[in-house]
């Protein structure tokens, strides 16, 4: 029979509990580095339309800083 259709794959031991907590806190720790990094470049983007006069520029930096923002919403 197992020449017929084969045997089956050996299957993996679960994931062990302390494994999936450290995945989770490594992921937490990448977001949270990734939150401030936009909170920094979103901070530069406002400093620098305060300064600005209304114009295509201004528009750019107000378009790169809505990109900004929907990357941190995500």
């Amino acid at each position: 029979m197992n020449r017929l259709f084969g045997r089956a794959k050996p299957k993996e031991p679960p994931a062990n509990l302390n494994d999936c907590i450290s995945n989770i806190d490594s992921r937490g720790e990448s977001i949270d580095k990734k939150i401030n990094r936009l909170d920094m470049e979103l901070k530069k983007y406002k400093d620098q339309m305060k300064k600005m006069r209304e114009g295509p520029s201004k528009n750019t930096v107000k378009q790169k800083a809505m990109r900004v923002l929907k990357q941190k919403k995500m």
